[in-house]
């Protein structure tokens, strides 16, 4: 019998909610520590504790990792259902753009675009992206940058207040602003070496990892199918951490209030009608669909790859109690 996709669709929505709608503390402990550990740096370099290229790759890791509570602010994922909290989600967000230099007061306007417009080559303010693939990686990522800003700053976005507009200028020239401050205190060519370099570091992973690679090939529309989800080996673990929760890009697509840490978990409990849905799961280094007998989770929140007919047959049983007609709480 054909599952009823609908039905499945409804069951995912219904677990998803036990996921989100409490205040994101998790991410605001990543915003505070990113955001000393972005200070400490700068402090440690300019002061010559730290040498120039790992002051350098630091940056730029911290810079990819502060997208991360940007991202959240832009959902709204910080406060929740909490509306008395979203002074401390603007706060986050505004600390973590400070890094980025990506406006939090506007990131979420292209963004939204972005979720409501997946893989669409005309609506979709990211679609751009998928240039990377015909070997046009700096070209392309400074086409972006331009495009984050150009889409809220244009007369061609009427629906952007012109108080957003202010809010971002604002942002950016405090952004910049601090920035060449800084470079009157060192020498400024290390320093301009340090900011540039590190920031474009940071922003290459963040376009690719969080970006690029989680929509390619940029074919479907398809609310299951117009994202993938990756299966990392368990040695890559640490990477998986860095990567903020990204490798299961699916997770935020379909419940974009669920805050990244819960992803896996959440992976875990509907990955049964993820598979029936024809969710992509591949493999991180082989681009290849993964035999959905070959995925199931160890612990409470790790995918890897199966080892075992115990853990094959596990996965299975699990998919069974997710279908139309086996549902035990009836």
């Amino acid at each position: 019998m054909e599952p009823d996709l609908r039905h499945l669709n409804q069951q995912a929505i219904d677990q998803s909610k036990a996921y989100w709608g409490d205040v994101a503390l998790g991410t605001v402990m990543v915003t505070g520590v990113v955001t000393l550990a972005f200070v400490a740096n700068l402090f440690a370099w300019a002061t010559g504790l730290l040498p120039l290229w790992l002051a350098t790759v630091l940056l730029g890791a911290l810079t990819y990792l502060a997208y991360t509570p940007l991202h959240e602010a832009a959902h709204g994922n910080i406060r929740g259902r909490e509306v008395r909290f979203r002074w401390l989600e603007d706060v986050c967000g505004y600390l973590a753009a400070q890094i980025t230099l990506l406006p939090h007061a506007t990131h979420r306007i292209e963004h939204m675009a972005h979720h409501r417009h997946t893989n669409d080559p005309e609506r979709d303010p990211d679609y751009l992206i998928h240039r990377i693939g015909h070997g046009e990686m700096l070209r392309t990522l400074l086409r972006f940058l331009r495009h984050l800003h150009a889409h809220v700053l244009t007369a061609g976005t009427p629906r952007v207040a012109r108080r957003d507009k202010v809010r971002h200028l604002t942002e950016m020239v405090v952004g910049v602003g601090w920035r060449i401050a800084f470079l009157t205190q060192v020498p400024v060519v290390e320093g301009l070496v340090l900011l540039v370099v590190g920031y474009l570091l940071g922003v290459v992973f963040t376009v690719y990892w969080f970006a690029y690679r989680p929509h390619h090939p940029y074919t479907s529309q398809q609310r299951y199918r117009n994202t993938n989800s990756f299966v990392m080996p368990a040695w890559m673990t640490p990477v998986r951490w860095f990567w903020m929760g990204q490798d299961l890009h699916t997770i935020h697509h379909l419940f974009p209030r669920v805050p990244f840490y819960r992803y896996r978990a959440l992976f875990r409990d509907i990955e049964p009608i993820l598979h029936e849905q024809g969710t992509p799961v591949l493999g991180l280094f082989s681009r290849a669909p993964i035999d959905p007998d070959s995925v199931f989770t160890t612990g409470p929140t790790t995918p890897t790859i199966a080892g075992s007919a115990a853990h094959r047959s596990d996965c299975r049983v699990r998919r069974d109690h997710l279908l139309p007609g086996n549902d035990p709480s009836r």
